[in-house]
């Protein structure tokens, strides 16, 4: 997983983060080939604009 190995963690850590983050909708998800395309939401658009 590419992000596990950017950011030195196991790929279960970051599969349970954005597991909890696609639940509440601040990112989406599509399918790719093998690959599975995490991209943050409208919803986590929004509420960054708001800070």
């Amino acid at each position: 997983m590419e992000l596990a190995r950017r950011l030195r963690v196991t790929p279960s850590a970051v599969s349970q983060h954005l597991r909890v983050l696609h639940a509440t909708g601040l990112v989406t998800r599509a399918r790719d080939g093998r690959q599975v395309l995490y991209r943050r939401s409208g919803l986590a658009d929004r509420l960054l604009l708001r800070q």
